[in-house]
């Protein structure tokens, strides 16, 4: 499974959890659940470190989740509806990052976008644990990867800057 072990051992060796920057209100453990997926479809299970773990998991429902992997489980990745998530209740979804790390280290956090039980996108904007770009090369375990496929990750602050320049060479090509 692991043709080059030697290599995915030098890789976990550069996984160092991230620090939250200032304070969050703890989220609602009722809120925060387990991301799994089957073949293409992704589905939400209970937590099973946290107190919820015995209840049921709602639906996966359309839009934006936002996720974290604790440092002291980095096989998995929890999320919680985003606050902009309308299909979810407003008790329902997470403040934050830190609501959903319950104020524990992560090793990345970022944004999902789900339609139809697939994942659109994922990214790496936080504003309390500030992941890089290239730490999602390094701070994924092969199960996260898993998870969260590289051909689906989207950098917002690179999307914004092409998106610029093409509209300042459409407004010189437009001038010329």
């Amino acid at each position: 499974m692991y043709p080059d072990l030697e290599k995915l051992f030098s890789d976990l060796s550069k996984i160092i959890p991230l620090r939250a920057l200032g304070s969050q209100l703890h989220g609602d453990e009722n809120s925060i659940f387990q991301l799994e997926k089957s073949g293409e479809y992704y589905f939400l299970m209970p937590c099973p470190f946290i107190a919820n773990s015995g209840r049921a998991a709602p639906p996966l429902l359309d839009g934006s989740f936002m996720y974290a992997i604790l440092a002291s489980f980095p096989q998995q990745v929890m999320v919680g509806p985003g606050r902009t998530n309308e299909n979810y209740r407003s008790v329902q979804r997470v403040r934050g990052h830190v609501s959903i790390t319950l104020g524990a280290d992560a090793l990345y956090a970022g944004e999902l976008v789900f339609s139809d039980r697939k994942l659109v996108s994922w990214n790496h904007v936080s504003g309390h644990f500030l992941p890089s770009v290239e730490q999602r090369h390094t701070q994924l375990t092969p199960n996260v990867k898993r998870l969260l496929p590289e051909h689906l990750f989207v950098d917002p602050i690179a999307a914004m800057h092409r998106r610029r320049q093409q509209l300042m060479q459409e407004v010189m090509n437009d001038e010329w």
